[in-house]
């Protein structure tokens, strides 16, 4: 997984920002619905959390966000200790808009508020026994997400597309879109490991790259912050509590 990275955030009006000693911040993850499931039915940020990779892991989804107002979402959301992105949008947009440009405008409008840090992008995949019309889409969208990555070389793709072969209890709702609980719990099984290799392509990519730079850090507890759902709650949670 090759990234180009920004150094590690300085200090920020004369503070230490919050980094762990490996160099790493918070990492912020925006979805829609299919992460706000993923994280209630598949514990997705405790289990990032787990890795130790991050000191702080915030989870941003909301059932219906697009990716052009997620685009919005991370230029709110990123702080001065944020030090990665994994996005996983997209879904709502195909289902709404088939204008063939479309894909790669939302994608670069989303990459566009980024700040250069390293982003993991998780694909779509809309059920075989479904429309047909999305799917098509969907195919769209993972192209243009793919090309993204010759414009953005902090870019990543987490193929969830090729990853998901829905089978018994593990499987898409009647929508074509939505999982069961097992399949939920499927695509956090995914994504967990995914997330860890995306965290260690950037400690290496920043190992290479400090030895031309210097970061103030201070290392505290790793943290868990959720905001999921059609009403908006905050969980803070920390390791060692």
């Amino acid at each position: 997984m090759g990234l180009s990275l920004l150094p590690s955030p300085r200090s920020v009006d004369g503070r230490a920002v919050a980094i762990g000693a490996n160099g790493q911040g918070t990492l912020l993850v925006v979805g829609d619905s299919l992460t706000v499931g993923t994280e209630a039915f598949g514990t997705l940020s405790a289990k990032v959390n787990s890795l130790g990779t991050w000191v702080n892991v915030v989870v941003d989804a909301k059932v219906g966000r697009k990716a052009s107002l997620g685009a919005t979402v991370i230029e709110k959301g990123l702080t001065s200790s944020t030090t990665a992105l994994v996005i996983a949008l997209g879904t709502n947009d195909m289902i709404s808009k088939p204008e063939t440009w479309y894909p790669r405008w939302v994608i670069d409008a989303v990459m566009q508020k980024t700040r250069g840090l390293p982003v993991l992008w998780v694909n779509l995949e809309f059920s075989q026994t479904g429309r047909s019309d999305w799917r098509a889409r969907g195919v769209r969208f993972n192209k243009e997400l793919r090309l993204a990555k010759l414009r953005y070389p902090n870019l990543a793709i987490a193929d969830w597309n090729t990853a998901f072969t829905p089978k018994s209890k593990s499987r898409f709702i009647e929508d074509g879109v939505h999982l069961s609980v097992s399949g939920y719990k499927t695509r956090s099984a995914f994504l967990v490991p995914e997330i860890s290799s995306f965290g260690t392509a950037i400690i290496n990519a920043t190992t290479t790259t400090s030895s031309t730079s210097t970061t103030t850090t201070s290392t505290v507890a790793p943290t868990t912050t959720t905001t999921s759902t059609n009403s908006t709650t905050t969980t803070t949670s920390s390791i060692g509590q």
